[in-house]
Parts: C-alpha cells; sequence; structure tokens
C-alpha cells in the first residue's frame, strides 16, 4: 500500500469508525452499529425497548461477539428480573443483533436461537381486565397519560383495534353520543356505538385539530395498528400489566353482562349478530342503547 493509499484508508476509517477488524467487535459496538441502522425504522417506544434490553445485556457488553455463546446468552435470561415479555424482548434484541452481525461477517453463527424464554408465555385465554387495574388507568390518566385515556375508550366502545383507529370525526355525533364505526362482520359493520359519559371528555378532545381522525399519531395522521401497539406495550408496561387490546373487547362484555343489558342489546353494542333484533337502527334503537351504556357505571 502506497502512502497515499494509507492515508486514504485512516480517512475513511474515520469517517466511519466501525470498519474495525470484525474479529475484535464487541457485543456493544454491535449494538451501536446495528441501533444507528434500525432505530430510523421504528417507533420511539420500540427504541426505548431495545435500550432497555441492552442495559439488561450488561455482562455482554465488551465481550468479543465472536466469543458469545449459548451459555453467555442463557445466563443474562435465567437471572433477568422481569417477566415473559421481558425475556422476549432480550431474545429479540439478541436475535436481530446476531443476524446484523453475521451479515457483515463478525460472527457465522446465532447462538442466541437455541436460548429459551425462562417463563411460558401467559395463556391466552380471554379475560376482562381485573377492576383494580382499570383503577390504575384512571390514575394514569390523572397523571397526564394519552395512552390510558385510548385505552378507556376502547374499555367502553368494545370496538376492536383497528376499528377504533380508523374512526373518523364525520362519524360522531356528540350532541347525540353516538359514532359510526366498526367492519369485520356484516353485523358489526358500521353500527351504532354509544358514547358512554365517562369517555365522553376523551372524545371531546380528539374532536379538536384539523386532522379527519379520531385518534392520530404525533402528527396528526392515521395511526397505523403497530404503532399503537407499542404504545399499548409500553403502557402495560409502565403500569406492571400485560393484558392484550382485546382484553378491553371483552371486558366490555363482562361490563354489560354485570349491569344486567339484556342479551340481544348486548349483542348490538358488541356488534354480533341477532336474530331478534334488525340492524336497521331506528331512532328508538339508538336511545335504546344510549341507555344500555349508560347502565355501565363510570368511574
Amino acid at each position: 500500500m502506497t502512502e497515499k493509499e494509507a492515508i486514504e484508508a485512516l480517512f475513511d476509517y474515520r469517517k466511519n469508525p466501525y470498519t474495525i477488524e470484525a474479529s475484535v467487535c464487541t457485543f456493544a459496538e454491535v449494538y451501536e452499529m446495528w441501533s444507528k441502522k434500525k432505530f430510523p425504522t421504528v417507533s420511539k417506544i420500540a427504541q426505548a425497548g431495545y435500550s432497555a434490553a441492552f442495559k439488561k445485556s450488561a455482562t455482554l457488553h465488551n465481550m468479543k461477539m465472536r466469543d458469545i455463546r449459548s451459555k453467555e446468552y442463557e445466563g443474562i435470561m435465567m437471572n433477568i428480573e422481569g417477566g415473559h415479555q421481558v425475556q422476549v424482548k432480550l431474545k429479540t434484541l439478541w436475535g436481530q443483533m446476531n443476524k446484523y452481525a453475521m451479515e457483515h461477517d463478525i460472527i457465522q453463527k446465532d447462538y442466541s436461537e437455541f436460548v429459551s424464554t425462562r417463563d411460558k408465555a401467559p395463556e391466552t385465554k380471554r379475560t376482562a381486565i381485573a377492576k383494580e387495574d382499570i383503577q390504575k388507568l384512571w390514575e394514569a390518566i390523572d397523571n397526564g397519560n394519552d395512552t390510558a385515556e385510548i385505552a378507556m375508550i376502547y374499555i367502553y366502545t368494545g370496538l376492536r383495534a383497528t376499528e377504533l383507529l380508523e374512526v373518523t370525526k364525520d362519524k360522531i355525533n356528540l350532541d347525540e353520543r353516538i359514532m359510526i364505526a366498526g367492519k369485520k362482520t356484516e353485523a358489526g359493520r358500521d353500527r351504532i356505538v354509544p358514547i358512554h359519559r365517562a369517555i365522553l371528555p376523551f372524545i371531546e378532545k380528539r374532536m379538536e385539530g384539523e386532522s379527519e381522525m379520531l385518534i392520530t399519531g404525533k402528527r396528526s395522521g392515521r395511526v397505523i395498528y403497530k404503532t399503537f401497539a407499542d404504545r399499548w406495550e409500553a403502557l402495560m408496561e409502565q403500569l406492571g400489566m400485560s393484558y392484550t387490546i382485546h382484553y378491553t373487547r371483552h371486558t366490555f362484555a363482562t361490563l354489560l353482562r354485570e349491569a344486567g343489558v339484556e342479551e340481544d342489546v348486548r349483542k348490538l353494542l358488541i356488534g354480533h349478530k341477532s336474530s331478534d333484533i334488525t340492524d336497521r337502527y331506528t331512532h328508538h334503537s339508538q336511545e335504546t342503547l344510549v341507555n344500555a351504556i349508560d347502565k355501565l357505571d363510570g368511574r
């Protein structure tokens, strides 16, 4: 190599300091390279999740990637504080980092794939959110948590995750306390959804602004499910819960049943087919639905 080539190589290295000898790359260095590529493509909440998993992998930070084996990953997994979700985040981070390292010839094999989470995944049996946890959501709302407000809208409307995210403001009548929402099934499509007084302030607040959507993102645009799911997961982690968004729909059904709402009216509110009540809503049936939703306790 000539002197000129050596100088050019040095300048290239200084501009891109991560072109170091692959064999000496540490876990922390690979994380820095990987995150610079990954983070611009994911939400801030997802970034925070990866950062937390990286911190929990502290014993690996100064190890060379080529020297890390299954036992090192398993040692962290077996001793980490946190439930199944925390363990899944660790495994996800390791897998993505190892994939990146393999693509750049830093390692030849992903040893993290041989490591299992310590705890089993929680059962997906449908159940209602516990009343004490609903109270935690109200407390989070008092502390200004916007996602907790949306969670409460889900709980008091029974809308599916994507159904609420697709509601436009022109489908909402605040005076009559109703919105038109729903899709998925014929019985549930474009149905009348009464607005409980407990969530009316949250709806009113979201009616302000220029966006056509009721639920918006940081730039006041439509929120896709994946983005909101990140927000939901962050809320659950903050409050120490492990419910999925679908729990809110089952909670709604449980609240209706406990309030003594008739089965046929419950079916209309949830968007299930009823053989006894026509799906052509009259003013009387709309009033019936609003009266039914008011049977639910507020805060």
